[in-house]
């Protein structure tokens, strides 16, 4: 309780009496402890929203209800280098201008909350990607009494997201660019989605396939292969790889089996447990196909370059065949007469049944050779002694030595041995070369041919060089092309074949000029290592 009193006075100044009053103050005591606690959380609030703005990185802004009266925030000032007094919409891009004054006056107009994204231009003159809302303030009538807004840096956000539609706007590219059955295998749902044509591969229809079972992945590949590629992926997944590749044959919806390509990678969470993979299924049945058949039409013009090239050694080859055989005819003739005689030496005889035995040998082993060579076996690629291929592919590519005059020399490495190859393409490869070279000798007053070997690392060089006229510039460019021919009767079908052969086995050819004349043919083939004695010849 609070009491009051005053006193009294007469006339002449005396006290008469006191008046005073006693009141109640409990309630006034309790009213100004509350305006007073009031007082002191709104400065808290207000000094927390101050200290809350100036430690954020938005700026904050208010206008007056027609949308004028613009209070920006001090981040304004030191981000874009303005202040309240400039036109705020002259800080927008240029591009992005008119887009944000025309919704912030529809907002305006319509007392709806504004949200609309542009770039500000900075202190710099660089523009930053920034996200501005603002919503109304309204009072108890409804009527708007003041708006609050705030702009946002999404600069980095932003960017990530153009970013992120890039990149998904060149995978969809690249799916519809591609003929692959493109999927993305949640392992942790078993669900399988597919690109939008991998229903046409699989002939199943033009609809999107859309969304499988792992199971219906499993049930269509070959019962031979299921085995093989379930459980690889299984380990792939299971061992920690990201990598997974597998070959097989998978179902059409028409009962065929495609011969199938698939890669994919696998997705792991960050404690490495795979919740994802995604890859590609790619059809090779045409390129098999193709492959098959190129390789078909490569032996049969192999096959065709040996019976042409035999065509034109043909008469050679009687001549020579002739010489041995004449000389088996002579000594059996000898021989029998010597028989008939009762008192002829046995020695003179011996020596003439050894020697029509020799002829008859070289004979046989022209004609074993020159049959190997036209032959179509099957390529048979092992490790052979290379100085024993020259020199068989010699004795054929050389039939006509004597008759034309040449001279052959072998510079052969004692380092370059064996070669891994098939024996009878490569002696093809080597008569072609050799036999080449005889052709462009013919009228030259020296007429030799060097078949060199060197090795070269991991590969072993032979050289075929002549001493004919060498090779026109024009042509060098186009040794090796199909049906390109210098001679008038070629079919311009040894050199190509020669580079198919040689490529195959995982060598290079070349040719050119040799300084002071003639030409150089080379080519490399895969050294092989054998520490087997040499064979004899």
């Amino acid at each position: 309780m609070r009491s009051r009193a005053a006193p009294v006075r007469a006339e002449d100044g005396s006290i008469s009496g006191w008046c005073g009053t006693t009141e109640d103050i409990e309630d006034e005591l309790r009213a100004e402890l509350a305006r007073r606690a009031a007082e002191e959380r709104l400065r808290e609030s207000e000094e927390m929203h101050r200290y809350t703005l100036e430690m954020s990185q938005q700026i904050a802004w208010t206008a007056a209800p027609d949308g004028g009266g613009l209070v920006l925030s001090d981040r304004y000032r030191e981000l874009t280098g303005m202040g309240d007094e400039d036109e705020a919409a002259e800080s927008i891009h240029p591009d992005d201008r008119d887009r944000a004054v025309d919704a912030w006056t529809e907002c305006v107009a319509t007392g709806k909350p504004y949200a609309v994204g542009c770039r500000l231009r900075m202190r710099d003159g660089s523009y930053r990607f920034m996200r501005v809302r603002a919503a109304p303030q309204r009072d108890e009538g409804g009527r708007i009494v003041r708006w609050y807004g705030v702009t946002e840096d999404v600069h980095e956000q932003e960017l990530a997201e153009r970013a992120r539609r890039d990149v998904e706007a060149r995978y969809r590219l690249a799916v519809q660019a591609t003929n692959d059955a493109v999927w993305d295998y949640d392992i942790v749902q078993g669900t399988i989605d597919w690109s939008d044509h991998a229903g046409a591969m699989f002939g199943i229809g033009a609809d999107p396939l859309g969304r499988t079972s792992i199971a219906w992945w499993e049930e269509r590949i070959h019962p031979d292969d299921r085995i093989a590629v379930t459980e690889s992926l299984a380990g792939a997944i299971e061992s920690g790889e990201t990598r997974w590749e597998a070959r097989y044959r998978f179902r059409r919806e028409d009962g065929d089996y495609a011969d199938i390509l698939d890669r994919g990678f696998v997705i792991r969470a960050p404690d490495g447990a795979a919740i994802r993979a995604v890859g590609a299924m790619a059809d090779r049945t045409e390129q098999h196909r193709t492959e098959s058949e190129l390789r078909r039409t490569q032996a049969e013009l192999i096959h065709v370059s040996r019976l042409s090239a035999m065509g034109t050694m043909a008469s050679t080859l009687a001549h020579e065949l002739n010489q041995p055989l004449t000389a088996l005819g002579n000594f059996i003739s000898g021989a029998k007469r010597m028989a008939e005689k009762a008192d002829a030496p046995r020695e003179v005889l011996v020596q003439a049944l050894d020697g029509a035995e020799a002829a008859a040998r070289r004979a046989s082993e022209i004609l074993r050779r020159l049959r190997e060579l036209v032959s179509r076996g099957k390529v048979s690629v092992q490790i052979e002694h290379l100085p024993q291929l020259i020199e068989e592919a010699c004795e054929l590519a050389f039939v006509d030595e004597h008759a034309l005059g040449l001279r052959r020399r072998l510079e052969l490495d004692p380092e370059a041995l064996w070669v891994r190859v098939d024996r009878i393409q490569i002696q093809q490869v080597l008569i072609t070369l050799v036999r080449n070279a005889v052709e462009a000798m013919s009228g030259m007053a020296l007429r030799e041919v060097v078949i060199s070997t060197r090795l070269d690392g991991n590969m072993v060089e032979i050289e075929v060089l002549d001493t004919g006229a060498g090779i026109r510039p024009e042509h060098l460019p186009s040794l090796f092309s199909e049906f390109m021919t210098t001679k008038s009767g070629g079919m311009g079908l040894g050199l190509p074949i020669s580079r198919t052969i040689v490529e195959a086995h995982g060598g290079k050819i070349w040719g050119g000029n040799r300084d002071g004349g003639g030409a150089a043919f080379s080519f490399t083939l895969p050294r092989a290592k054998r520490r087997e004695p040499k064979p004899a010849l």
